[in-house]
């Protein structure tokens, strides 16, 4: 082998030496690079997972929040009607009989810081009617009050009237005093309490609720493009400003009759004659009246079940009548046929 020849061989194996050694740097480094692009995969994922349970967290946060503030509010109004309830039972009203004093009845003063509402149903018997009525309508003027209902007349042996009178409920038991007041013969009565107040809680709870939803859909509607959706969220608030309007409705009826309490009110008087003393019956003039009165009675009932019997059977009585003046007149005209006539008397 020549220089020149044994030359390019060694030129030819350093040329593969260095080609060898290249692939051998060059393959640790895409080792790397791989490696490398594996975990910046893994990161990314990885904090895409986090990103995605911290929404979850948010979400759920959210949602628990929302179950403890409706949960907060059922319980707030829960608690007030408790303690409302508690108020009635110790402190607003204790039931009595007619005749003891009136005031063993008391309401407490807290109490009309709850929402109650005070009702009383009295009778009352007295021995002038227009004397009676006359202090009636003074006291219900002088306490602030009106009547909301009455009727009056004369029912068998007694005149009176029926009353539905509405007074502040701060001048509920004066009033109630000053008609006891009233010189009468004989007074029952019954008053109680009604508590209000949770309905009145879960009626400021909806009315707030539905507030929002009413500001909601307005909102929607400023931002509605098509006429469709237009309709349909009109209709949806009308719907939500019809329920607003009965809530508000009932929640003022009950702040009234929060504020006005109710008394339902019977005065009547005995008719002179209709009672009669224990003298007046056991005299003698009293017996002998009495005993004609029930003669004069008993007479008067047998001659009205007399006509009630021949009114009822009238109808049932005319076909046989009239059948029988048909026989009759046949039988009277058969008998004047048969009978002979009678000779005429000789003319002198």
């Amino acid at each position: 082998m020549t220089e020149i020849e044994k030359t390019k061989w060694r030129m030819k194996e350093s040329t593969n030496e260095s080609g060898l050694s290249k692939k051998f740097i060059l393959l640790p480094a895409l080792l790397m690079l791989a490696f490398m692009l594996l975990l910046s995969a893994c990161s990314s994922a990885n904090s895409d997972y986090a990103s995605e349970g911290e929404m979850g967290r948010a979400q759920t946060s959210s949602e628990k929040l929302e179950e403890q503030s409706s949960s907060s509010s059922k319980s707030d109004g829960a608690a007030a009607a408790t303690e409302a309830s508690g108020a009635l039972d110790n402190k607003a009203l204790t039931t009595a009989p007619a005749d003891s004093p009136i005031d063993s009845m008391t309401i407490g003063g807290e109490a009309f810081n709850q929402k109650l509402i005070y009702t009383a149903t009295m009778t009352m018997e007295v021995a002038d009617y227009e004397a009676a009525a006359q202090q009636l309508r003074n006291a219900i003027h002088q306490a602030g009050g009106y009547i909301l209902a009455f009727q009056d007349g004369q029912y068998g042996n007694e005149k009176g009237a029926n009353y539905t009178i509405k007074v502040p409920a701060q001048g509920f038991m004066p009033f109630v005093e000053r008609l006891e007041g009233i010189e009468n013969k004989h007074l029952e009565r019954e008053l109680k309490g009604t508590d209000v107040t949770e309905e009145y809680v879960d009626l400021e709870a909806r009315l707030k609720a539905k507030q929002v939803v009413e500001q909601r859909l307005l909102a929607f509607m400023d931002k509605a493009e098509k006429a469709d959706d237009l309709v349909k969220f009109s209709q949806q608030l009308a719907k939500v400003q019809e329920e607003i309007e009965q809530i508000k409705g009932r929640t003022r009826y009950l702040d009234k009759n929060v504020a006005f309490s109710t008394i339902e009110l019977r005065l009547y008087q005995p008719i002179d004659g209709s009672v009669k003393t224990d003298k007046e019956e056991k005299s003698l003039g009293g017996k002998m009246l009495s005993s004609f009165k029930a003669s004069y009675e008993g007479t008067w009932n047998v001659l009205q079940g007399l006509l009630v019997f021949l009114a009822g059977a009238l109808p049932a009585l005319v076909i046989p009548a009239i059948i029988g003046l048909v026989i009759w007149w046949f039988v009277r005209r058969s008998r004047a046929k048969t009978s002979p006539a009678k000779p005429e008397p000789e003319q002198q």
